[in-house]
């Protein structure tokens, strides 16, 4: 541990399960125990017995959206994959109207990642006009924002000029992508699977329109894009940390962390969540977590933000 935890995400209708089902196949080939955990907004699955054909456990979590009324179900889902079932992957099929922002969150929790690891996020699209209000919307363009790769599904149903307008606007939405066109979720699952050590473009992976090269990272990180995980090997200064707090970049979207403060007893539990609001509180755990802080976000010095936390340690 932790295992891989790879998360599909996307528009409603836009052919998740069927990717889902390729995956499933190329892990049972390679020997994998595969958990799935399908999450289906009403309270009966209905993808769940299809997929329950081909993976070694299946879990549902139906009944409503998993980044609001059965989040938490999530942490004791995985846990059960985990320790009951064995699994040597796991993979989340959210419903077409969860936030992947939310899952994110809930999947880097101090306890949930000693089990798994976020590995990359798949969003599927299909033509249809991305939304331009509401939940709807916030939930499309995070699925598009949060993707390690934006897979545009049914190609065939879209007219020439109208694709290559909503493959832009995608394009413009997340650049760091890579963007897979096809259909009925054909593709080569092994490449997919490959997380790019370069930005050079893949065998049959289609990046439409690239952004300029001085706004684009030509390298990949060795950790998920999204997620960074900075490890705490000693009690932090807490004048120094609390000045920290207040100089995190704008890409900043999330942060989180349990850490003791040098000369204080107490566990801390830290937050950092939208509009650039922290907080550090003691709290009390049953079990001890790692002293870490994680950062989520896009578009910041990783690099930048880990060094300047870790000059924060005590002396």
């Amino acid at each position: 541990m932790p295992i891989p935890f790879y998360m599909l995400c996307g528009s409603l209708g836009a052919g998740k399960t069927t990717l889902l089902m390729r995956l499933l196949e190329h892990w049972n080939s390679q020997g994998h125990k595969v958990g799935v955990l399908m999450n289906e907004a009403g309270e009966v699955s209905i993808d769940g017995p299809r997929a329950g054909t081909i993976a070694e456990q299946v879990l549902n979590l139906a009944g409503g959206c998993i980044c609001c009324d059965t989040k938490d179900d999530l942490a004791w889902s995985i846990a059960q994959l985990v320790q009951d079932y064995e699994s040597t992957v796991i993979i989340l099929e959210c419903s077409g109207m969860a936030d992947p922002a939310e899952v994110v969150d809930a999947v880097t929790d101090a306890y949930v990642s000693r089990m798994v690891k976020l590995e990359r996020i798949f969003a599927m699209l299909h033509p249809v006009p991305l939304p331009e209000t509401g939940m709807a919307e916030l939930v499309t363009r995070n699925a598009i924002r949060y993707a390690d790769d934006v897979i545009l599904n049914k190609r065939d149903l879209y007219i020439p000029g109208h694709w290559e307008q909503f493959r832009e606007t995608i394009t413009r939405l997340n650049p760091h992508s890579r963007l897979w066109e096809t259909n009925h979720a054909r593709l080569d699952v092994t490449a997919l699977l490959t997380a790019p050590q370069t930005r050079a473009t893949p065998t049959n992976v289609s990046f439409g329109k690239l952004p300029e090269a001085e706004h684009r990272s030509e390298a990949r990180a060795s950790h998920h894009p999204m997620v960074s995980t900075v490890r705490l090997p000693k009690p932090l200064d807490r004048a120094k940390f609390m000045k920290w707090t207040k100089s995190l970049p704008e890409g900043m979207e999330r942060a989180k962390g349990f850490f003791r403060f040098a000369g204080e007893p107490e566990l801390q539990e830290f937050q950092f969540f939208p509009p650039r609001t922290s907080t550090v509180e003691p709290v009390m755990l049953l079990d001890e977590p790692d002293h870490v802080v994680v950062l989520i976000g896009r578009n910041y010095d990783q690099d930048g933000c880990r060094t300047s936390l870790l000059a924060c340690l005590a002396s």
